[in-house]
Parts: C-alpha cells; structure tokens; sequence
C-alpha cells in the first residue's frame, strides 16, 4: 500500500517548500525467509501540497516459485504547511490492483488515510501518525494504522522506526537513510519484521531515490 520512504507502511504530512514541479524516482528491493520483491515508483509534485505516484512492484515465492505483479496510483494532498505551523495532516487516497500466481489482475483495492505529522526537537525529528481505512476486493473493510518516528544523525543521515498494521499483518521496521546529495540522492539499509495469522517473517530492505529532477 501507499508509503513515502523511507517507510513501508507510513506516510508523512510534511510540505516540502521546493517541491513544486518536480519529479522523484524511487525503488527498493526487500527480502525475507520466505519472498523477495523489487519496486519501482515515479512521483510529481504539482506544488508543496499536492502530488501524485505511480508504483509497480514484483514478488516472488521463495518456497513455490509463484510470482506476483502490483500496480498502483496514489493521491496525495496536504491541508497546512509543517514549516509554518509545526504539524501538518493531509489525506492520501490510493486505487491498486495485483495478480494472483502471476496470473491476471485479479484483486484490486482501495484505500484512504489521514497522515498527521508533527516537528519534534527544533526540528530534528519527526513523529507520524497515519489512520484509515482499505477496501480489497471480496473482502471486508479494515482499519489501517501506522506509526513512524525519524530523527537526525548528522547533517546527511537520520535514523527511523515505524510500527503498523494493514492487511491483516503487523509491521515492525526500522533502519538508516543516508543522503549521498542532500535532497537529491538517498540511500537507506533496514530491517523488518512481519506477523501475521501465518507466523512470522523476517527481512532487509534496500533503497535508493532521486529527488527534485
């Protein structure tokens, strides 16, 4: 589902004053005991508040060898500026839809959720705070929620964490995001732990995003 990175549940709400008309690029690799995964994901800001994603992700079945495909367009706008204000909230809407064993696009969803973040520390830190709610076809609708804290660690590097719960799993995740050009190239290590009715799984992931192009 929906995320800004270098989360993998977590959306932020904060208003980035530069970003307006501009483009981002980003992709990731994630790997655990039991799937492996790579996607990619194209953005535009239309103006600081206002922007929309494309992403395109593939998984594959370590044990079976199944494959899968996802697809998924994402809207997202914010109602304040955290610069000004020193909180922000917004709401993110997202329509998506996967195959099942790489066969047909077989399942799709929806979802919307309200991000709330606010400034901690001067500055230094950010703390999210997402709720809301996601529709997959054939299915019941569920509550999502998520947590995120970020906190600097040097000029070019921040440490995070976030917890949350969507599609009937909750995430565990955290690592470090390292600016190889301040606010154009990022790179972030981290690890995650998924639970789930199945048990629990185990994994890395590894990113890499260009910015303001």
């Amino acid at each position: 589902m929906a995320a800004d990175r270098p989360f993998l549940l977590a959306s932020n709400a904060v208003a980035e004053e530069d970003d307006d008309g501009v483009w981002s690029i980003e992709s990731w690799w994630q790997g655990s005991k039991s799937k492996q995964g790579l996607s990619i994901r194209a953005g535009y800001g239309f103006d600081p508040t206002t922007a929309v994603e494309i992403e395109r992700s593939r998984v594959r079945d370590r044990a079976s060898g199944d494959k899968g495909q996802a697809l998924e367009l994402e809207f997202k706008h914010l109602f304040n500026r955290i610069g000004r204000d020193g909180w922000g909230w917004g709401v993110n809407m997202a329509v998506g839809t996967a195959t099942v064993d790489d066969v047909g696009w077989r399942s799709q969803y929806v979802s919307i959720k309200l991000p709330y973040t606010v400034s901690l520390r001067g500055g230094e830190a950010l703390l999210h705070i997402n709720a809301g709610l996601q529709k997959q076809r054939g299915e019941r609708r569920e509550w999502v929620t998520s947590t995120a804290f970020e906190h600097k660690a040097g000029s070019r590097t921040k440490l995070f964490i976030e917890l949350g719960r969507e599609d009937r799993s909750t995430l565990l995740h955290g690592g470090v995001r390292h600016w190889l050009k301040r606010d154009k190239i990022a790179v972030d290590f981290s690890v995650q732990q998924l639970r789930s009715t199945e048990g629990s799984d185990r994994g890395v992931v590894i990113g890499l995003g260009w910015y303001d192009l």
